[in-house]
């Protein structure tokens, strides 16, 4: 059963989404527990960090900040959990700006309930789903001819792996500082503002 945070600074639409959430079902087991419903994004910081969910359904304007700006602050302090945008936002730029940041989903309160439940779930096996409106609106990056050199390529497939900077320093025998200048340039290339996006961008673009 996945642990599930839901920030939004309406009472009304946290309460909705955690009754869809308990009626969620996956091979006749719970799909998962809403175990925190938040207001703001200092709250929604603490709880991530505190209670490590397994998935985060986050708005965008909240009172006390941007939810898209939080995001790699977000995904850096749990880096298992799987993040969704949930809001009202149509704009391609916003769109593009949640992707960039982490974002593995992004779904519009106006989606049905049937392609919600049917995104949640896609997102957690591992995908990134953005609802049928929203994807009309966004453009993916089409220049992704992205050239790497082969030790690149080399450093990016071990932290795909899931290997830190410091096991990549002892498996290449390169120093600490190195690694880290390699990463930094990959980010770089690949427009990621964090290891997760890093990950997710190599994958999609098939670069390991």
């Amino acid at each position: 059963m996945y642990k599930i945070i839901i920030a939004d600074d309406h009472q009304i639409v946290t309460e909705g989404i955690a009754r869809i959430i308990k009626e969620m079902t996956i091979d006749g087991q719970s799909f998962g527990q809403v175990i925190a419903t938040v207001h703001t994004l200092a709250d929604c910081i603490v709880a991530c960090r505190d209670q490590q969910p397994d998935l985060l359904l986050l708005d965008v304007a909240l009172n006390d900040g941007d939810g898209i700006d939080s995001l790699p602050l977000l995904l850096d302090a749990t880096p298992n959990m799987r993040a969704i945008i949930l809001t009202s936002y149509t704009e391609a730029t916003v769109i593009n700006r949640a992707l960039s940041n982490g974002a593995h989903g992004y779904m519009l309160k106006t989606t049905d309930i049937q392609e919600f439940t049917e995104g949640i779930k896609m997102v957690m096996e591992g995908k990134t789903y953005i609802c049928q409106e929203a994807k009309q609106q966004y453009t993916k990056p089409e220049d992704i001819s992205i050239k790497l050199t082969l030790r690149e390529k080399e450093i990016l497939k071990l932290i795909v792996e899931g290997y830190t900077m410091k096991e990549i320093s002892s498996k290449l025998c390169l120093g600490f500082e190195t690694i880290h200048s390699y990463t930094k340039y990959l980010r770089e290339k690949l427009h990621a503002n964090n290891t997760a996006t890093l990950v997710r961008k190599a994958l999609e673009y098939h670069l390991v």
